[in-house]
């Protein structure tokens, strides 16, 4: 096996090559008082492990690990680190092992058994795909795209099938940094905006701690629910890709390009209006998200408004009642919505629903603002009902 030794401290660094040439199952080891001169020579040399110091300057382990696994996933990462307050941290992450300094031989002894056993079994399984594949074999069915659900709560489910297996969060911080990223989708995030938004509660090594725990738990779901995203991480930067995730807000803002409501579309656009369950994140109550809430809020509004309109000017005014209904119950003081079930409401020769509707929005908002209806939506009711 070939490694490499990363640590700021000679001393550490010389310790653990001896401890390690001892031992005799790894060879040859080189020597880096940095993570940016291993992470030059990973570029170009194949190892199969690194042992990496937690606690670098400039540069520290776990941020070096980030960069490690995009450049070879096969790589095996060990920590070493002086505190043990790190090691349950460290462990977490994409790391096979973590080791406690000062390193003692039968420590280090037992992790190397556990480095060899692993690439024994990764070659073992190797060649067992490897025999697997030169027999004939009937084609599995390609899986169906992971989808994402994030209006009214945010959720993975192995597809947007109702019956379909939903992923369950590690910790709620994880949970809203990939909601955070999925936000900011295809853009570069840096690390201390990540740290600002999410941990600013927090000492900055214990949020790059919790950030670098996250990341992992996010990369390990998109590799498990075989997602063909990235969360990539570059110049303290993360983006996430999202590959063949598919989510409802991003076919609800797909379909929102709609010109006007038509005979040919307006089947489509009733069931966009349906994939709006709630607001955006709206269980979650992220104050980075309330803009974005009110932006899809008012596109959801204008949707239904729309295919209302054309419900009245097709016949089918009880359908469109049906829809403002719904949409008054998360719009309960809007007198467009209550102008336009009074529009339907005469279109059907209905005055007791013209007159239902607007005394209940007069006494709605006498009792809960302290206001009279507009002059334009009084003048309509006036204006239908002396019809």
């Amino acid at each position: 096996m070939r490694a490499i030794v990363v640590d700021d401290e000679k001393p550490a660094q010389l310790h653990l090559q001896r401890l390690l040439q001892s031992d005799g199952r790894i060879d040859p080891i080189q020597c880096f008082s940095t993570a940016r001169d291993a992470l030059e020579f990973l570029t170009n040399h194949r190892v199969d492990v690194v042992f990496l110091d937690i606690g670098m300057p400039e540069m520290n382990g776990l941020e070096a690990a980030e960069y490690i696994e995009q450049l070879d996933q096969s790589i095996r990462v060990i920590f070493v680190t002086a505190y043990a307050h790190h090691a349950v941290e460290a462990f977490e992450l994409q790391a096979l092992d973590y080791i406690l300094k000062p390193v003692s031989p039968g420590r280090l002894s037992k992790t190397i058994d556990r480095i060899e056993g692993m690439m024994s079994y990764n070659t073992q399984a190797a060649a067992t795909a490897e025999v697997q594949e030169s027999e004939p074999v009937a084609e599995e069915p390609e899986l169906e795209a992971p989808g994402l659900l994030v209006f009214k709560h945010l959720d993975i489910f192995r597809s947007l099938e109702q019956s379909a297996k939903k992923h369950k969060w590690r910790t709620t911080k994880s949970q809203e940094l990939f909601a955070f990223l999925f936000h900011h989708r295809g853009e570069w995030v840096s690390k201390e905006i990540l740290l600002d938004k999410l941990w600013a509660d927090l000492s900055q090594d214990k949020g790059l701690t919790l950030l670098h725990t996250s990341v992992y738990q996010i990369r390990k779901l998109l590799k498990e629910w075989g997602m063909t995203g990235k969360l990539e991480y570059n110049m303290n930067r993360y983006r996430l890709l999202t590959g063949n995730l598919v989510s409802d807000v991003e076919q609800f803002e797909q379909a929102m390009s709609y010109a006007a409501v038509t005979s040919v579309n307006v089947q489509e656009l009733r069931q966009v209006a349906l994939l709006y369950r709630g607001d955006y994140l709206e269980e979650h109550d992220y104050d980075w998200a309330k803009a974005k809430s009110r932006e899809l809020r008012s596109k959801y509004t204008g949707l239904v408004i729309d295919i209302a309109r054309w419900d009245m000017a097709n016949g089918r005014g009880k359908q469109g009642i049906e829809l403002l209904q719904a949409l008054q119950e998360r719009e309960p003081y809007s007198e467009e919505i209550c102008r336009l079930m009074m529009e339907i409401y005469a279109s059907l020769d209905d005055q007791q629903g013209i007159k239902k509707v607007y005394h209940s929005l007069k006494l709605l908002l006498k009792e809960d603002l302290g206001h009279q209806p507009e002059l334009e939506t009084s003048k309509l009711y006036q204006s239908l009902t002396n019809q």
